[in-house]
């Protein structure tokens, strides 16, 4: 079950796109405006899968000889609102620094730190809370961000929902350096059909499931090609079929009610409930 359940990375072709351009930002050489990225879409459409995976390639570096520790990349969450004080706080935490002080304190060390790392690319996930909070902060936090970026030749790659583009697009000096990346729900066609077959074909079920165009087209209808709610589908009908003793995958498991609850959203509960008392 654990197996099942467990973390793991599916090939499709716009998640390896995106890994690319996250991946372009640390070739570049350092330039005066460095390059930035945002990675957006909606929910469920892979953006925490894709900057895991990242991560895992580009984690912290122990040199014994040194006895110092690099981190070329730095991931963090954006504070829950624009807030020039929370924005380094919340990158002393990433790094696992001492937070708190004063903040042209706070601001010095988070420059300090981030050169001792040696660290070239600041990832911002939750980039869409900055537009929470008064114009003022929310100036004064992308201006901090800008000042990162400039003074360490640093990158950002920052990921959010659409308000994240706006957010970042309301400082034109943030903006004429961020290239954006959208995410989208799949398509139904043979790179969908290759992703339902892989992910099924890594469960540890005694039996083989026909994955045949029927079933990967009751998995798009019910996931409307989202790739998060394409993986929670086919996670829990492996969970169900080895907890009835089936052990495969078919038409019928999609159907069970403690299958599809994991794909369900509060809007289309609430739809069907319009429509049963209309």
């Amino acid at each position: 079950m654990a197996k099942i359940l467990a973390d793991r990375w599916v090939h499709y072709a716009q998640g390896e796109a995106a890994l690319v351009r996250l991946a372009e930002l640390l070739r570049g050489a350092r330039r005066t405006r460095m390059p930035s990225l945002l990675i957006v879409g909606e929910p469920d459409v892979g953006k925490t899968t894709i900057l895991k995976k990242f991560m895992r390639a580009h984690g912290p570096v122990f040199d014994p000889e040194a006895g110092r520790t690099s981190s070329e990349v730095v991931a963090m969450e954006a504070p829950p609102e624009a807030d020039e004080a929370r924005l380094y706080s919340a990158i002393l935490q990433a790094i696992g620094a001492p937070e708190g002080g004063r903040l042209i304190d706070m601001e010095r060390i988070v420059h300090l730190q981030l050169r001792r790392l040696g660290t070239r690319l600041l990832i911002i996930d939750e980039t869409n809370n900055l537009v929470i909070g008064t114009g003022s902060a929310q100036r004064k936090t992308l201006a901090a961000l800008r000042r990162l970026s400039n003074q360490l030749d640093l990158s950002l790659a920052c990921f959010g929902t659409m308000e994240a583009l706006n957010a970042l697009t309301s400082d034109p000096q943030v903006e004429g350096r961020v290239q954006p990346f959208q995410l989208t729900r799949l398509r139904n066609d043979a790179d969908y059909a290759t992703i339902v077959r892989a992910v099924i074909e890594f469960y540890p079920l005694r039996l083989a499931s026909v994955v045949d165009q029927p079933l990967i087209d009751a998995v798009h209808d019910l996931t409307a090609g989202s790739p998060g709610k394409t993986f929670r589908l086919l996670n829990a009908a492996a969970v169900h079929a080895i907890d009835t003793g089936e052990e495969q995958i078919a038409l019928k498991t999609l159907r069970v009610e403690d299958v599809t609850r994991h794909v369900r959203t509060a809007a289309a509960m609430r739809r069907r409930v319009r429509a049963a008392a209309g």
